[in-house]
C-alpha cells in the first residue's frame, strides 16, 4: 500500500503580473505539484485584473508617510461607484505620492502594484501565509526600485526576469545570455506578429520570436498540459542555466549597486519554483 504524501502545514501567496502565461504556469505547478505531493497545504495565485475586498492598507513604510487605514472593494465587480480608482488610490494611501504616478491604465502594470498588493492581501489575511512572493518582469516598466524597496521592507520575496518570463522560459532550451529587446514583435495595432523563421524578427529581436523558431514552434498556442509536460521534463536544465547566468552578471550586478532590474537578460525564477516543487 503506497504512502501518502506528508503535507507540510504551510501556504503561499503568489501575485503574478499577468493573467495568463505566468498565472497558468504557477497555478498548473501548485494543481500537478504542490498540492498533490503536499508540499504546501494552500497555495494562492492571484493576477494583476484582481484586487480582493476589504483590503485594509497596511502600516507606513519607508516610502510613505502615516495613513489611516481604508478598506477597498474589488474593482471587477460591479458597484455603484463606477468611476472611482483604486488602484490609484491604493498609491496615494501607501506612498504619499500626488504625481507621477500613472492612471489606472499604466498603473496595474507597475512592479511596484504587485508587492503592493502582496503586501495588502497578506495583510488582510492576518498572517495566513508563510511566504509571499511578487512575479514580475521589466519589459519597459517604471517604477522597479521602489517595488525593490518595499518589498524589502514588507518581506514580499520577488521573482523577477529580464527581460520577461520568457526568459525563463528560454532556459529550459539552452543557456542563453542574449541581450532581446523586445518580449514579442508587434505590428502597428498593437497585435503580436508571432514571430518564427522566415516571418517577423525570425527570433533575432524578441524573445518569443527566438523561442518560437529554434525550441516551441506553437509557443503561446500549443495546450498548456502539453507545454508544462515539456516544461517539467527539463526543469534541471532550466535550474542550471538559470545559476550559470547570474553568476554571469556578477561583475555588471556590482557595478549597478545590485539593481538587478538593470539587468538584460536575468531572472531568478528558479528560486520559487523550487520552493514550489521540492
Amino acid at each position: 500500500m503506497a504512502r501518502k504524501p506528508k503535507i507540510f502545514e504551510r501556504n503561499v501567496l503568489i501575485v503574478c503580473e499577468g493573467t495568463k502565461t505566468e498565472y497558468d504556469y504557477f497555478n498548473w505547478i501548485k494543481e500537478n505539484i504542490s498540492i498533490p505531493n503536499g508540499i504546501w497545504k494552500r497555495v494562492d495565485v492571484s493576477h494583476n485584473a484582481t484586487l480582493p475586498n476589504d483590503i485594509p492598507i497596511v502600516k507606513p513604510t519607508l516610502l510613505g508617510g502615516k495613513r489611516p487605514k481604508r478598506s477597498f472593494f474589488n474593482p471587477n465587480t460591479k458597484t455603484k461607484e463606477k468611476t472611482r480608482n483604486v488602484l490609484k488610490e491604493l498609491y496615494l494611501h501607501l506612498y504619499g505620492q500626488t504625481e507621477g504616478i500613472e492612471l489606472y491604465e499604466e498603473v496595474k502594470a507597475v512592479p511596484l502594484r504587485y508587492v503592493a498588493q502582496a503586501q495588502c492581501i497578506q495583510a488582510a489575511q492576518q498572517g495566513l501565509y508563510d511566504e509571499v512572493w511578487a512575479v514580475f518582469d521589466k519589459n519597459g516598466h517604471t517604477h522597479h526600485e521602489e517595488a525593490f524597496l518595499l518589498a524589502k521592507k514588507s518581506n514580499v520575496n520577488i521573482a523577477f526576469s529580464s527581460r520577461s518570463f520568457e526568459h525563463w522560459i528560454l532556459l529550459h532550451f539552452e543557456k542563453n545570455s542574449e541581450f532581446f529587446v523586445e518580449t514579442a514583435c508587434k505590428d502597428n495595432s498593437g497585435k503580436s506578429l508571432a514571430c518564427k523563421r522566415q516571418m517577423g524578427c525570425e527570433g533575432k529581436i524578441c524573445l518569443v520570436g527566438y523561442i518560437r523558431a529554434y525550441h516551441l514552434q506553437n509557443y503561446e498556442k500549443e495546450n498548456l498540459a502539453m507545454l508544462m509536460s515539456n516544461l517539467m521534463k527539463k526543469t534541471q536544465i532550466a535550474f542550471e542555466n538559470a545559476i550559470s547566468l547570474r553568476n554571469e552578471k556578477l561583475q555588471e550586478l556590482k557595478q549597478n549597486k545590485h539593481s538587478v532590474y538593470l539587468l538584460n537578460p536575468y531572472t531568478n525564477v528558479d528560486d520559487l519554483v523550487k520552493r514550489l516543487i521540492e
